[in-house]
């Protein structure tokens, strides 16, 4: 997922939730990976990432996306949850009211996640709209399961695998979450993305 990704939400959205400092974060993961006696290098293979931008969240000179923050918290240990700024998907819901929604971010700087409520408890799939400024490039990352996106607006280029998709508003691409992939805004406005796979970033309760 990326996606994997600052600006207000849209109208009737809801509010944005502060999000925690890059500092902040990076001292808190590794302050957790040292606690369990982790190398970088491992937190990174099995999250799916590149040792060297584990060094780089670490340091406060990057922030993952969503689904890469999942993964190192899973690989850590601990749930996600104990990052974010507010607690999304207070319940299930089989609706989810535009209105109702609250956004929320990992960088300040960056990307806007709305997450949307599983619509029943065990629900295979998990969903959020991202919003994703000009010039946003996401980490190069792999996971398990797989990933469905939907553009809403906006021009986005992905790189998965070995290839190279251009998509526009409207266009949709369905891959395997285990083909490193990652995600870059080409375009010259925001661009708005419907993100549904099978990682359960948030769990259950």
């Amino acid at each position: 997922m990326n996606f994997d990704e600052r600006e207000a939400p849209e109208a009737g959205a809801g509010s944005l939730a502060q999000p925690p400092s890059a500092t902040s974060l990076g001292r808190a993961l590794r302050q957790r990976r040292k606690e369990i006696g982790k190398t970088m290098k491992e937190v990174a293979q099995e999250a799916g990432l590149s040792e060297g931008f584990i060094s780089q969240i670490e340091r406060g000179l990057s922030t993952p996306s969503l689904i890469s923050l999942y993964n190192v918290a899973n690989t850590l240990g601990i749930s996600i949850e104990a990052f974010l700024p507010q607690n999304p998907q207070p319940a299930h819901s089989m609706v989810s009211r535009a209105s109702e929604r609250q956004g929320c971010s990992i960088d300040a700087e960056e990307r806007v996640y709305q997450i949307l409520q599983r619509g029943f408890p065990d629900a295979r799939l998990n969903s959020c709209i991202t919003h994703m400024p000009p010039g946003y490039v996401s980490e190069l990352t792999r996971h398990e399961g797989e990933d469905f996106l939907y553009l809403i607006e906006g021009e986005m280029l992905y790189e998965v695998g070995d290839r190279n998709y251009l998509l526009k508003a409207g266009d949709t691409l369905h891959f395997p979450s285990s083909l490193p992939h990652r995600a870059r805004n080409v375009g010259i406005v925001e661009a708005r993305e419907l993100w549904v796979g099978t990682t359960r970033i948030i769990p259950e309760r």
